[in-house]
């Protein structure tokens, strides 16, 4: 295959993805079909099979597409002349503005994770890789690396991940009925506890 017909190949498969995706926020990963995710990409169920042979496989090139998204993210926050108020800012968007299919559809990830051992390595590395990107922020922040604050990043990342996963679920799955005024204030709560963990010099009982 030609690298133009690749590129081609490519292109239409993240358009799949993008087609898809809402229908396991909306119908999860147990109830949607193959026909239902060739339906809503518009294509047959054949030529579907072309690109996509199983829902596994759907959810395995979502998890490499997103590792490569968060990847671009964070070269933003090393790249930035105030690694700390870029990281914020990031953190500010992901909590106002992340879409409920996004919310949704990691939840379904997170539960095909326990049925599929490449799933499951692929959410690891995918964790693993946003912890040390947040570390590697921590350290520019506060401009120390010693193994004593070293430790206290790592757990501080771990709660950083928490809460906005957390946040995620309980406004988006969790099917709440609380007023937007609600949902802003707790919002602006979530952040500002980001804040302090981010910021907070790096003491670490031990020491």
């Amino acid at each position: 295959m030609d690298t133009a017909t690749t590129n081609v190949a490519s292109q239409r498969a993240a358009d799949i993805l993008d087609r898809v995706k809402s229908v396991f926020a909306i119908s999860g990963f147990d109830g949607t079909s193959m026909q239902d995710l060739a339906q809503a990409a518009q294509m047959s169920v054949g030529n579907f099979y072309r690109y996509f042979p199983s829902k596994d496989a759907i959810i395995i090139a979502l998890v490499k597409r997103d590792l490569m998204e968060i990847e671009a993210v964070f070269d933003v926050v090393k790249t930035a002349a105030d690694p700390g108020a870029m990281l914020m800012k990031l953190l500010r968007e992901r909590i106002e503005t992340l879409p409920f299919e996004d919310a949704a559809l990691w939840s379904e990830v997170q539960a095909a994770s326990y049925r599929s051992d490449e799933i499951a390595t692929l959410m690891r590395t995918m964790d693993d890789m946003v912890r040390s990107n947040i570390v590697m922020a921590l350290v520019r922040i506060h401009g120390d690396d010693k193994p004593g604050a070293m430790q206290v990043y790592k757990t501080r990342a771990h709660l950083l991940m928490l809460l906005i996963h957390g946040f995620a679920q309980r406004k988006y799955c969790t099917h709440e009925t609380g007023s937007p005024e609600q949902s802003a204030a707790l919002g602006e709560l979530v952040l500002a506890t980001l804040h302090d963990t981010i910021f907070a010099p790096p003491t670490n009982p031990a020491d």
